[in-house]
């Protein structure tokens, strides 16, 4: 690779430094070594040069450590000398060095191109990645819309029989959707939980032409996985389609709580015409399958002043049995 005029004139400036610094020492060794090891103090500068400069710089450091070692320190010193014992320690550092520059700046460009292919898997494995993610999003979307398209194909369906298979499709296709997302690796990932539900609920009330039911959702900043978010927001709707489905105004809250070892999300409506809970035509069979999957319970019930819609789950990383006492379902009260 050609390096720039500027880049070329640092690296053989920088050559001249080192060889310098290796002339300095041989000097100040000169009490210990007089003139033997004449060419000892400038391996260490071809050996650098070639290590960081190039082969370039390391050959021009190798020639002027040989005139140098030559001239200056080998005997009889400041003088031309042609005997064997002179030229003989000057041609054995030419191939030294020569040998340490070949394999010293072959082992440099093999590093070079190792770093430039392994920088350019870890993009092209970046890439891939995003790709993958971008794919497992739209899949995962794309069953969680079939499986709603099951849901209202069954609330629609005369035949008793073809609409229990159909809610049994659509609760069955949530769970591939569910289990798609864990072994794509999102199932350690968590969201924004009340973010997520205003979303949903703005987006399902949007479809529905904005009918007069207003929902609130309180802000607690709890965050859930992506596995158990995907379920609660099965819930979630469901909850709000029931209400949906009676076609009179309404006001609902939404909160999503932690307690000591569980986690609730209630969907409640306070007002004094609140519906009972035995008008509430909830597609059980979907809220079945999710709250099977969390190892929790859901429940509906009715007091003096509001209807409560109530799924009860352990906390993440809390098992099942520890948080449930091992219990799960759905009732009604």
């Amino acid at each position: 690779m050609r390096l720039p005029a500027t880049r070329h004139a640092t690296v053989y400036g920088q050559s001249l430094g080192l060889l310098a610094i290796g002339f300095a020492a041989r000097l100040a060794l000169e009490p210990l070594f007089g003139t033997n090891h004449a060419y000892t103090a400038f391996y260490p500068v071809v050996i650098l040069a070639a290590y960081f400069f190039g082969a370039g710089p390391a050959i021009m450091s190798a020639v002027l450590s040989i005139v140098l070692a030559y001239w200056v320190f080998a005997a009889p010193t400041l003088a031309w000398k042609w005997n064997f014992a002179a030229v003989a320690p000057a041609l054995f550092f030419a191939f030294t060095a020569t040998v340490s520059i070949y394999f010293i700046t072959g082992m440099a460009r093999a590093l070079e191109a190792l770093a430039e292919a392994r920088a350019r898997a870890e993009e092209l494995a970046r890439d891939h990645a995003q790709l993958f993610g971008e794919l497992n999003d739209r899949v995962a979307n794309h069953l969680q819309l079939v499986a709603a398209v099951l849901q209202l194909q069954a609330r629609d369906e005369s035949d008793q029989s073809v609409a229990r298979a159909l809610a049994e499709a659509s609760a069955r296709t949530l769970l591939i959707s569910r289990v798609h997302r864990s072994v794509a690796g999102d199932a350690d990932k968590t969201l924004d939980f009340d973010a997520f539900a205003r979303h949903l609920l703005d987006t399902t009330l949007a479809a529905r032409g904005h009918p007069p039911v207003e929902v609130e959702v309180e802000r607690r900043g709890l965050r859930l996985p992506l596995d158990q978010a995907t379920s609660v927001a099965v819930v979630l709707l469901e909850c709000l389609n029931a209400r949906l489905r009676l076609n009179t105004p309404a006001s609902l809250r939404v909160r999503l709580r932690n307690d000591d070892l569980e986690t609730i999300l209630e969907v409640s409506e306070s007002w004094p015409a609140a519906v009972d809970a035995a008008d509430l035509d909830i597609g059980h069979r979907a809220i079945a399958a999710m709250v099977e999957q969390l190892g929790g319970q859901f429940s509906v019930t009715r007091n003096a002043v509001e209807t409560v819609s109530a799924l009860v789950f352990p906390r993440p990383g809390l098992g099942a049995s520890a948080a449930m006492g091992g219990a799960g379902g759905a009732t009604l009260h």
